[in-house]
């Protein structure tokens, strides 16, 4: 991205020297952190395991307060019912389809968060340039030639558009009236 020569635009700094060090903290932070949040994120996307403490959570709750409490809903004495056990296998399949929901869920959530920590990194450091192209202000002899010439054009703007009369010019020593 070099300037040719006569070129007509100048390269101009975007940010100030206190945001460029401003940035370059974040860049250093970023590049600090990000390794850690990656694997992070890499934890509840498929095969990565985080999730698991989640689901055996909701189990261990499911066995030790839902279960007693379709129990003691059904009477201590039926525990062989067939709406007992439809309920409790009720109960086991919702656990079941409310746990893969959440996991999706948090799946989906740990892929976007990837998706958006490589768009972060590379928006804060690659590509990003710190210059712009600003037009060149023109010489002081330039500036002057151009209102030399800008005057002149009205000049003869407004002699040529000027009113005339039906009569011929004299001209002194033409032998005219």
């Amino acid at each position: 991205m070099g300037q040719s020569k006569g070129s007509q635009f100048t390269r101009e700094p975007v940010v100030t020297p206190e945001q460029q060090s401003y940035l370059n903290q974040i860049l250093q932070l970023s590049a600090q952190y990000a390794p850690q949040a990656a694997q992070g994120f890499q934890q509840f996307l498929p095969g990565g395991g985080g999730g698991d403490a989640i689901a055996r959570a909701a189990q261990n709750r499911f066995q030790q307060q839902t279960i007693p409490q379709i129990q003691n809903s059904f009477g201590t004495d039926n525990k062989g019912s067939s709406a007992l056990n439809q309920a409790l296998a009720a109960g086991g399949a919702n656990l079941n389809t409310d746990i893969a929901s959440i996991l999706a869920q948090m799946q989906l959530q740990a892929a976007s968060g990837l998706g958006n920590l490589a768009q972060g990194q590379g928006a804060l450091g690659a590509g990003t340039s710190q210059f712009a192209l600003a037009p060149k202000q023109p010489s002081f002899l330039q500036q002057l030639l151009t209102g030399t010439i800008g005057q002149g054009g009205q000049l003869a703007g407004a002699y040529l558009g000027a009113p005339r009369s039906s009569s011929t010019f004299n001209f002194p020593g033409a032998g005219g009236q």
